[in-house]
């Protein structure tokens, strides 16, 4: 059967030429369909394809957030209204410089921050949580703090709150 296919393939250049392309139009649309998911994995699978990258991401992130803090960062500890614990830095909110709040501290009537009062764009700003960002600019006002992330080495954060001799590190579970 294979050599009467042979043989009619051979004599019919057209049916040849026709057999080729088939053949190879199969082997492109294989190969793309692998490359491109189209031959799916299990669930099972993509769930563990899908841990190893967060992993994978989490690891990364985890390591940028502890070049941040050794390269030093500037501490933020706004404590919360009425309370003793300080709120954590939060994504796409300006951070007010030291100078301002000893300004605030001193004065009767309370100061409204001007645009310089803020920390400029391009500063690493850190909390006492771990948390580490990069202020950007903000098309509405003062930079903000952008690329958060979270280190939980406990010895960068206690190194970098030692500049703070004011500033005490939160306890868990208080």
């Amino acid at each position: 059967m294979i050599d009467e296919l042979k043989d009619s393939l051979l004599e019919n250049p057209t049916s040849f030429a026709i057999a080729a392309i088939s053949v190879g139009a199969v082997a492109i649309g294989l190969f793309l369909g692998i490359s491109k998911g189209g031959l799916k994995a299990s669930p099972a699978q993509q769930q563990l394809e899908e841990q190893a990258e967060a992993q994978m991401f989490n690891a990364k992130s985890i390591e940028i957030a502890n070049a941040r803090f050794d390269a030093g960062c500037e501490g933020v500890f706004y404590l919360a209204p009425g309370t003793s614990t300080y709120q954590p830095l939060t994504e796409g909110v300006g951070v007010l410089s030291g100078a301002y709040w000893q300004k605030w501290n001193k004065a009767k009537t309370k100061p409204i921050p001007a645009a310089t009062d803020y920390l400029p764009a391009k500063t690493t700003v850190c909390d006492a949580y771990g948390n580490v960002g990069i202020l950007a600019k903000s098309p509405n006002g003062p930079a903000v703090v952008s690329d958060l992330l979270n280190t939980p080495d406990i010895n960068r954060i206690k190194k970098m709150m030692s500049r703070y001799p004011s500033a005490v590190r939160p306890q868990v579970g208080s």
